[in-house]
């Protein structure tokens, strides 16, 4: 039996994943090889909703003082080829053989640990143990060798004497045909076809698939790309009226829009939505977009086509517009915090840009494990139920509670700022690159809105773990950027009691964030690394940031709701130079102004 907690076994150490316990290397199965009767169901309807109706269900749990009848869920030993840190004896160790207790080796009885390399597939995201006992053979000398059927049972990993430390200083040998080879090379592109090796067509815990044709690669267990998961997660919010503005009813009361809107294929829809457009001084893709959206219910528990952020964002929006009593419910506990009036007093123009400050002081999130991928972003998507099927589809999943800051920006001077040509160039370059990356439709457009957002939320996440009592990689984000949305919810949500601390929330104060967001700007002003990383023509994957890297805005790959794309603090706090305005600027300058003045 070994441990995990409730949360690890959706992200990070969920279904398909390596989880390293103790020096030994397990992974979670699929959850058609748990026992559902063990989980409890979870109730979260606009994710669900979002994810095509799949139930949700959480993992069973138990409490510290576990015992071997308790609820538990399996695990495969993966790789299962060992060798002894000892005698350097190795063995593959068959599910059959597995006691419960931690391997020894059978020769000196020392610690038997996992090998280093897995064998991954380059299309269809499946995985596998590295043959040793082939790779040892793959190069016979004499007869013996190439008649030797030991397989893996006489075999040793070993140093070669007198060589480098690289692969090529590692050789896997058998210890009965004197057969051997080194590391060297391994990690190459067919490495392993070479030596006729083929991929065997699924995960570590099925049986009998069919081969794989597809390319194998050899990485190392611990690289990121062996397993790449795929989490939703949906705040649990009031049901509320999708909020629509005066645009939106305009471009719908037009005498026009009705016809398009019955007939959009017809030959005079691109001429009538030119009209609109023309007459209402609007764009096409707005027109569009509210085209898009007819017939939409109005609940979000009802709409699978509903985004999940836009249903928070309305949420959140209605308790800023609302004037009578703060909304909510018990899993949604939100107030508004009067900023006007102390920033108005003590500001330096953060009121100009920054439109209201909420503070959630409960919430609850659900998050789901859908999948996962592997060596790719672009291979197979492999579900985390391979036995779902009619009346059998469901999810992993967890329920958090925490709490949490949003803030929204002032759509106004947003859209004054995002307008500028300069803005528009510089957001175009990582919206390009966005477009030609193979991960790139996992992302949201690169607008000069999104990218100015996503990083003022790093921006405040890294600033905030210095107060608030939570880790940086506690807290989470989540951007409101697309259409008319201006703003960023930062929480926290733990699977225990870590998640209501209430640090976050006293935060968010006035007469706490106006310092908090005034020292971000500040830290995001000058990085430890420039003028390289401010003049960088990009960093990150494939170059899908610009200036910023680990000194100054990326965060923990648990807070990041973007992997850490889409990046750039020359748009929050502009370039040294001047040549690229930031929407914080100006409040830099007159801080720096006033600060200037008081010591004169």
């Amino acid at each position: 039996m070994r441990d995990i907690r409730l949360g690890q076994t959706i992200a990070p150490f969920g279904v398909g994943a390596i989880y390293d316990y103790q020096g030994e290397s397990l992974m979670l199965t699929d959850v058609g090889e748990w026992d559902k009767t063990a989980t409890s169901r979870i109730v979260s309807a606009r994710l669900e909703s979002a994810l095509g109706g799949a139930e949700l269900r959480t993992p069973p749990s138990v409490s510290s003082f576990a015992s071997e009848k308790s609820a538990g869920i399996p695990f495969v030993r993966f790789p299962s080829w060992l060798f002894c840190q000892d005698c350097r004896r190795m063995h593959r160790q068959k599910r059959s053989e597995e006691t419960g207790a931690s391997p020894a080796c059978a020769v000196c009885g020392g610690a038997m640990v996992p090998m280093r390399f897995v064998a991954v597939c380059t299309k269809h995201s499946h995985v596998m143990d590295v043959p040793w006992d082939r790779w040892a053979h793959s190069e016979p000398t004499n007869e013996d060798q190439r008649k030797c059927a030991l397989g893996g049972h006489d075999l040793v990993f070993e140093p070669v004497p007198n060589t480098s430390e690289a692969l090529s200083g590692l050789r896997v040998a058998c210890l009965s045909c004197r057969a051997q080879r080194t590391l060297g090379g391994i990690t190459s592109a067919d490495s392993l076809r070479r030596v006729g090796i083929k991929c065997l067509g699924g995960q570590p815990w099925q049986f009998n698939q069919p081969l794989c044709d597809e390319r194998l690669e050899v990485l190392q267990r611990g690289a990121t790309n062996v397993t790449a998961l795929e989490v939703s997660s949906a705040l649990d919010i009031p049901e509320v009226e999708p909020c629509r503005d005066e645009l939106d009813e305009g471009i719908e009361s037009h005498h026009l829009f009705a016809y398009v809107s019955s007939s959009p294929d017809s030959p005079l829809a691109a001429a009538l939505i030119a009209t609109i457009c023309e007459e209402l001084h609007v764009t096409k893709e707005q027109v569009i977009h509210r085209l898009n959206a007819q017939g939409q219910p109005t609940s979000p528990e009802k709409s699978q086509t509903m985004s999940l952020l836009d249903a928070e964002w309305d949420a959140f929006k209605n308790v800023m517009q609302s004037s009578g009593e703060d909304l909510g419910h018990p899993n949604f506990v939100v107030t508004r915090e009067n900023v006007a009036q102390y920033w108005r007093e003590h500001d330096v123009g953060t009121l100009d840009l920054v439109r209201s400050v909420l503070l959630v002081s409960r919430l609850r999130e659900v998050r789901a494990l859908q999948g996962f991928r592997r060596y790719r972003d672009d291979s197979d998507f492999v579900r985390a139920n391979l036995r779902g099927g009619a009346g059998r589809d469901w999810m992993p999943a967890i329920e958090a509670f925490g709490e949490g800051v949003f803030i929204g920006f002032n759509e106004d001077s947003l859209k004054q700022w995002e307008s500028n040509p300069v803005i528009i160039a510089r957001a175009l370059r990582l919206e390009t690159r966005r477009q030609k990356s193979p991960i790139g439709s996992r992302l949201p457009v690169a607008t000069p809105r999104s990218l100015l957002l996503h990083t003022t939320s790093h921006l405040l996440m890294r600033q905030l773990s210095f107060g608030s009592g939570y880790s940086a990689a506690s807290l989470r984000e989540r951007v409101y950027s697309s259409d008319s949305q201006a703003g960023i919810l930062i929480y926290t949500a733990s699977d225990d009691t870590e998640g209501t601390l209430g640090g976050l929330v006293r935060e968010g104060e006035k007469n706490r964030l106006r310092g908090t967001l005034i020292r971000a700007l500040e830290a995001a002003s000058w990085c430890s690394n420039d003028p390289v990383c401010v003049e960088s023509p990009g960093q990150g994957m494939n170059s899908m940031n610009l200036a910023s890297c680990h000194a100054c805005a990326l965060s923990s790959e648990t807070s990041c709701s973007r992997m850490n794309l889409g990046l750039d603090r020359v748009l929050v706090v502009g370039t040294p130079d001047g040549s690229v305005p930031g929407f914080f600027e100006d409040v830099l300058h007159r801080l720096r102004a006033s600060i200037a003045a008081s010591r004169a």
